[in-house]
């Protein structure tokens, strides 16, 4: 499964946009998931932190 998810600027947004990646993972282990946002909100360090 291919999975694109907008989530930029807040922990509100990217946070819960985290959540569904991991659940995705868990269900569809050979997802492909990315994740589009901002060059200077939180998802810059969020998501790399996920290793998603």
């Amino acid at each position: 499964m291919k999975v694109v998810i907008s989530a930029a600027g807040t922990g509100g947004h990217i946070n819960p946009a985290l959540a569904i990646a991991n659940k995705i993972r868990k269900e569809e282990p050979g997802s492909e998931i990315i994740f589009i946002g901002t060059n200077r909100g939180l998802e810059n360090d969020l998501v790399p932190r996920s290793r998603l």
